[in-house]
C-alpha cells in the first residue's frame, strides 16, 4: 500500500490527456508531510476538501496518503471535526463533518483494510450521534451547506449572520448525513454488528430530504429550506450531484434532475440563479466565489452521477468542459468564473484535480469497487474510439485498461485474455493484470 507509480491515460484526445496527466501532477504535489493538503493557498489539511477528493480520486491512487490524512484530522477524537469558516465560523453553523465518513469508505475500498474499516466506523457513529443530538429538527438536519460557507453562497439577508445560516437545513449537508448512515450500516455488516439501526435512520431521512426538498415542479430539489420552512428558489450543484449518484433520488428524479439542472457553457455552476449582490467580481474573492461559480470537483460528481445513471450526453458535456478548464491554466485552480472560464481562487487545488480523475475512472472506465471485486461499467461517448489506462493500481494489483468503442453496453470483457460475463476483476489478485474492453 505504498507509494506507487502514477497511473497514465491515453484516450486519442489530447486536451482530455493532458488534463489528466495534470490532475496526477496536482494530487502528487498535494501530499505534504505525508498527507493531503488543500491547495497552494490553502496549504492545510481540510476535512471537507480531502474526503471529497479522496471519495473522488485519491483513496485509489494515494491509499497510503488518503488514510494517514484521515487519521490524522479525527485521531483520538470522538467526531469527524467540523471545518470553520470566516464569514459563519464552525459547529453547529457548519455541520458537514460526517463528510469524513465519505473518505473513508472510499480508503476501504481501496484497502480492504478492516482495522481501518472498523477505526473509521467508530468516528462515522460518533458524528451521527453528535447530529442527532446537537443540529436535528426531528426531520432534516441543521447547517450550512457543504462548502457554501461564504456570504457570497447566500442572499444577502444572511451576510455574516451566521447562527441564522446555521437554522438552515441545507440540501448537500442533508445528503451527506444520509450517506454517513448509508456507510455506517454497510460498516456494521462487515464488522458483525447490527446495521438496522442505520438502515432506518437512512430511510426516514431520504423521505424527509424528498418530502421537503424535493421540487416536482421545477423538476430538482431546493437548494435549503429556512427556519421558517420556506424553500430557496436557487438549487446547488453539489447536492442534485450527490443525490442522484448516492440514490437519494429515485430514477424519475434523477432522470428530471439531469434535464432540468443546466450546467453553464463552462460546466455545473455551484448553485444557481445567481444572487445579484454578490455578481461583481469584487477584490476579495470570498465575496463571489460560492455565487454560480464552477468548482471542479462539483463537476467531477456531477459527470459521475451522470455516468452512473447513463446519462451520456451530460457526461460528455461536463467531461469536456473540465478538460478544457484544465486547459486555461499550469494546475487546476479551486474555482472557475462561469461567464469566461476564467481561473480564480487558489492554484493546484487538490480537489478540483481529483473531480476530472473521478470523470475519467468512475465514469469512462466505469469502476466501482464492490466487496472482493472491482467492477467495469464504462460509459464512452461518441467520439472515443480507444481508451487505455495503464498502471492502475488497486490493493495488490496493477491493471492495464484498454476499452475500445464507444456507448454503455459491454460487447466483451476479457482478464488477461479469459471471457468474464461479470465484467469484474477478484479483488484478491496481486501483480500485473491486462483488462480488455469492447464497447457497442
Amino acid at each position: 500500500m505504498g507509494a506507487v507509480a502514477p497511473p497514465s491515460f491515453d484516450s486519442g484526445h489530447p486536451a482530455h490527456d493532458a488534463a489528466y496527466a495534470k490532475a496526477v501532477r496536482d494530487v502528487a504535489d498535494s501530499v505534504s508531510g505525508g498527507v493531503f493538503v488543500a491547495g497552494e493557498s490553502w496549504p492545510t489539511v481540510w476535512v471537507r476538501d480531502a474526503s471529497f477528493a479522496i471519495d473522488l480520486a485519491t483513496a485509489l491512487t494515494h491509499p497510503t496518503v488518503s488514510t494517514a490524512t484521515l487519521r490524522g484530522v479525527a485521531g483520538s477524537g470522538a467526531a469527524w471535526p467540523q471545518d470553520r469558516a470566516a464569514h459563519f465560523g464552525g459547529w453547529p453553523r457548519l455541520t458537514d463533518s460526517v463528510v469524513g465518513a465519505v473518505g473513508a469508505w472510499a480508503c476501504y475500498q481501496a484497502t480492504g483494510d478492516l482495522d481501518f474499516l472498523r477505526w473509521s466506523h467508530g468516528v462515522t457513529r460518533a458524528s451521527l450521534a453528535r447530529a442527532e443530538r446537537e443540529v436535528t429538527d426531528g426531520g432534516l438536519f441543521r447547517g450550512c451547506a457543504s462548502f457554501m460557507e461564504s456570504n457570497s453562497g447566500y442572499p444577502p439577508r444572511f451576510a455574516f449572520r451566521g447562527r441564522a445560516v446555521g437554522a438552515t437545513k441545507a440540501l448537500s449537508t442533508n445528503v451527506l448525513h444520509h450517506r454517513g448512515y448509508v456507510l455506517a450500516a454497510r460498516a456494521a455488516a462487515l464488522l458483525g454488528e447490527d446495521p438496522e439501526p442505520f438502515e432506518a435512520a437512512a430511510a426516514r431521512l431520504r423521505q424527509a430530504i424528498n418530502e421537503r426538498l424535493w421540487q416536482p415542479d421545477r423538476g430538482h430539489y431546493a437548494y435549503y429550506e429556512d427556519a421558517d420552512g420556506r424553500t430557496s428558489d436557487r438549487w446547488e450543484g453539489l447536492g442534485n450531484a450527490l443525490a442522484v449518484l448516492w440514490g437519494v433520488a429515485d430514477d424519475d428524479q434523477a432522470a428530471a434532475i439531469l434535464r432540468t439542472v443546466v450546467p453553464t457553457r463552462h460546466g455545473l455552476p455551484c448553485l444557481w440563479p445567481p444572487y445579484p449582490l454578490w455578481k461583481p467580481w469584487l477584490v476579495r474573492d470570498e465575496y463571489y466565489y460560492h455565487n454560480a461559480t464552477v468548482w471542479p470537483f462539483v463537476q467531477g460528481y456531477w459527470g459521475w452521477a451522470a455516468a452512473t445513471r447513463g446519462a451520456v450526453e451530460v457526461f460528455a458535456a461536463e467531461l469536456a468542459a473540465l478538460a478544457a478548464l484544465a486547459g486555461r491554466a499550469p494546475t487546476y485552480h479551486e474555482f472557475y468564473r462561469p461567464d469566461s472560464g476564467a481561473p480564480d481562487g487558489s492554484a493546484r487545488q487538490l480537489w478540483s484535480a481529483a473531480g476530472y480523475l473521478a470523470m475519467v475512472h468512475y465514469g469512462l472506465l466505469g469502476l466501482a469497487p464492490d466487496g472482493d471485486e472491482l467492477r467495469f461499467r464504462p460509459v464512452v461517448p461518441a467520439g472515443f474510439s480507444r481508451l487505455r489506462l495503464s498502471g492502475l493500481a488497486y490493493r495488490n494489483l496493477t491493471l492495464e485498461v484498454t476499452v475500445t468503442g464507444s456507448g454503455t453496453r459491454v460487447r466483451s470483457f476479457a482478464l488477461d485474455d479469459v471471457a468474464r460475463p461479470d465484467h469484474a476483476v477478484p479483488a484478491a489478485l496481486s501483480g500485473v493484470h491486462r483488462v480488455d474492453i469492447a464497447m457497442h
